[in-house]
Order: structure tokens, then sequence, then C-alpha cells
């Protein structure tokens, strides 16, 4: 299960986009579904992986060459390492069932972090995917992953983007790329239902 940017600058208010964000993220109830896609997981013994985003000081002032999303957050120093908005959402700290990958720069953390190698060294092939934002981050560890021969569920109620336009778009594009689109309570059902007929199979 990965999970993408769980950090208060997305999923809290106060957070730096919530004006953005924050209708969708009440609306989809994407802290409460992150929440029990997580604790399902752990109870069934799926690992569950986050791919956070930091930026530092030191990026913050000296990077150059910016997108429009770069340059928003940027602006509003979203993730700032250190600070209360780049740290986990209370209700989704990583537990001993967590791997944190290292951070993400760019739009996704096949291009600047670890998780590639982390995924196929625990010989993982197919993802559960879920986080914010649904049209950047989300999007574009989904496209990465399917290039990269993962298999890819997108949970779409586990996740929104910054307005309904941008969020619907995500939807689109995920009902083209991904190999499942599923809602939190379908795909919970599945994986208990799952981890029920494994527990019933007899010992060899």
């Amino acid at each position: 299960m990965l999970i993408i940017d769980p950090q208060n600058d997305f999923l809290s208010e106060g957070g730096v986009v919530w004006d953005l964000v924050g209708e969708g993220v009440k609306e989809n109830h994407v802290v409460e579904h992150l929440v029990q896609l997580k604790q399902t997981a752990k109870e069934i013994g799926i690992p569950v992986v986050y791919s956070p985003h930091y930026y530092s000081d030191e990026e913050f002032s000296s990077w150059s060459h910016l997108n429009p999303i770069d340059r928003l957050m940027f602006d509003r120093k979203m993730f700032r390492k250190g600070t209360w908005g780049a740290e986990f959402h209370p209700q989704l700290q990583p537990d001993e069932n967590t791997i944190v990958l290292s951070p993400h720069k760019a739009l996704s953390n096949f291009w600047s972090g670890d998780v590639q190698i982390q995924l196929r060294q625990r010989n993982i092939q197919t993802i559960i995917l879920a986080g914010m934002s649904a049209n950047l981050c989300v999007e574009s560890h989904l496209r990465d992953a399917i290039e990269h021969g993962f298999d890819v569920l997108v949970v779409k109620d586990a996740t929104t983007g910054p307005g309904k336009e941008a969020t619907q778009a995500a939807y689109v594009n995920y009902g083209l790329i991904a190999n499942e689109v599923v809602t939190t309570e379908k795909i919970i059902h599945r994986l208990e239902q799952a981890a029920e007929k494994q527990a019933a199979k007899p010992m060899a």
C-alpha cells in the first residue's frame, strides 16, 4: 500500500494549501479513508509505504528551474523541512508496519527517491495507491509505476486534487492508466476476503 504525501500541508486545516484542497479532503473523507486503509493493511500483514515530500531552506533559495506547481509550493514554503506542515498527519503517524521512503523532490518518487528498490527488494508487484494529491503526485506515481511494470490499483476516494476539475481530470486518467480504480470500501473488503481465504488454507 503506497500512500503519497500524508502530511499536514495537504491533510490538515492550516496547511499551506488547505485553501486549494481542503474542501476535497473533507468531501472525500480522505484522512478517514487513509486511516482505514493503513489499519487494514497492518491487520492483514501488508506493508504500508509512505512517499513523503520535503524541501530545505537551501533548496527554497537556490532552485532556479521551477514549473508552476513548483513555484506555488516554493512561494508557500510547502513541505518545509522541520516545520509542522511537513510532518505526517497526527492520525497517520508511521508505525512498525510503515516503510518511509526517501523524499521525492519532483512529483514522483520513481525519479528522485528509492521507491522502486524498496518495492522490488520486497518482491512487491501490486501497488494499492492513495494519498495526495490526485492529479499531481498520485497520478505521477501511478504513471511511473505502470511504466516500471507494476500493477496499480488507485483508491479514488482516498485522494483529492486542488478543486473539482483537477480531481475529475485525475479520475479520468486513472481509468485510462491504472489496472483498476477502486473505493476504500471495495478494496478493504477484497483484502479482508483474501486474508480469510489465505488463513483457511490447510498447512502443507
